[in-house]
């Protein structure tokens, strides 16, 4: 198995923040590692496809490809699947009986921190050249014509 095409960061750049966990050479992950090369690849694809719907919902188009804004979006996805790497040992926020994990799950917290995430930097991606093919107002519906009641408006 290997990263999806829409997916962001790499096994070697999560494994280079989990030495612990992986390989004897502390940079990438196997099929004896927990978690296991494929599960690790599993993570990054579902972290990033939580993080490409955010951005579609922000009217970016997925993936995105300008440099210094994939970068950004790399260091998103790698920070969350090192935490889900940490919960499979049993440690970080994500690990069973941590305050985060009364409060949710990693799931709910991934989606949560991307909405926020792509939320705040979504200008800043935009001025960077990222995509966004459809305006913040794409969705929005106004009635044409007069409500069906008045509502104290002052009379034309």
């Amino acid at each position: 198995m290997a990263i999806g095409a829409n997916s962001y960061g790499t096994v070697a750049e999560v494994g280079a923040l989990t030495p612990l966990y992986a390989t004897e050479t502390g940079t990438t992950y196997s099929t004896t590692t927990r978690p296991t090369l494929a599960q690790v690849e599993q993570m990054i694809d579902r972290a990033s496809a939580i993080l490409n719907i955010a951005l579609a919902s922000a009217g970016f188009t997925v993936p995105v490809s300008q440099a210094d804004a994939k970068r950004a979006l790399d260091e998103f996805v790698v920070a969350q699947v090192v935490e889900l790497c940490h919960a499979a040992n049993g440690a970080g926020p994500y690990a069973p009986g941590s305050d985060e994990m009364r409060a949710g799950t990693p799931f709910r917290t991934i989606t949560r921190e991307a909405a926020k995430f792509v939320d705040e930097y979504a200008p800043g991606l935009e001025a960077l050249g990222a995509i966004r093919s459809r305006a913040v107002a794409y969705g929005l519906r106004c009635q044409a014509g007069d409500p069906p009641f008045r509502m104290g408006w002052p009379d034309e």
